[in-house]
């Protein structure tokens, strides 16, 4: 499993928000969807809040992806090539035939 720091941040400062919210949200409440008492209920503002709440705890869920090793960064460009100048790779030299033993003429033999 997978935790973050970063998503720990986000997710902190999603809840902090939606507290804020249910604060700050008097003018514009609109209707009341469920009354909970005779003066409290939730409210169609009040749905922000629980949104940001619903996000924040999809961010914290940890995920079950593996942790995997950072990519390998290649130098810039496009590979070397042999033979080419200006290019790191070494230059390929042709493999000679082995030479026959002496006193042979290294031909096929005729028989």
């Amino acid at each position: 499993m997978v935790f973050s720091t970063r998503r720990l941040l986000l997710a902190g400062l999603l809840v902090v928000a939606a507290v804020i919210w249910t604060r700050i949200n008097k003018p514009i409440e609109g209707e009341v969807l469920l009354e909970l008492t005779r003066r409290h209920g939730v409210t169609t503002a009040d749905l922000l809040s629980v949104v940001m709440v619903a996000m924040a705890a999809v961010i914290v869920w940890p995920s079950r992806r593996q942790d995997r090793p950072a990519p390998r960064r290649e130098a810039a460009g496009p590979p070397p090539r042999p033979g080419v100048p200006g290019t790191t790779a070494p230059i390929a030299s042709p493999r000679a035939a082995p030479a026959p033993p002496r006193g042979t003429t290294g031909g096929p033999s005729r028989r």
